[in-house]
């Protein structure tokens, strides 16, 4: 009867200590590696404009908060593109590109125009993370 409980407690030890050695192993002073988010997406959109009207790319530009954002626009008048919500703008010379760049910090729906005409283009929707 002894003998039974010896190997009982002997076969119980060897599974105590290999559930030690095998268990995953963690640590607080090395958590797994995380993504880095912090590394904003880049989005691009072009648009042209013709006789104070949109004549070429999206009139509803959309992205997600923290991307940072790229309009080029070309327009064949003088003009200002502005960005609602954002207060961000850009002087058009004819003929010309210029880019508004912007980090999408804010979320909803954002309309951008034709400045000085109060001529409205489109939107910028920024979704949420």
């Amino acid at each position: 009867m002894q003998r039974n409980y010896l190997l009982y407690l002997a076969g119980l030890a060897i599974i105590i200590g290999a559930f030690f050695i095998f268990k995953p192993q963690t640590s607080p002073a090395n958590p797994p590696a995380a993504t880095n988010s912090a590394t904003p997406t880049v989005k691009t959109f072009d648009l042209v404009v013709q006789n104070k009207k949109l004549v070429a790319g999206p009139e509803k530009i959309e992205v997600t908060e923290g991307d940072q954002v790229i309009i080029r626009i070309s327009s064949d008048t003088d003009e200002e593109f502005h960005l609602h919500g954002y207060g961000k703008s850009v002087t058009l010379k004819p003929n010309e590109t210029s880019a508004l760049t912007f980090n999408a910090t804010l979320t909803g729906s954002f309309a951008f125009e034709l400045e000085s005409s109060k001529t409205d283009l489109g939107t910028v929707e920024v979704a949420p993370k």
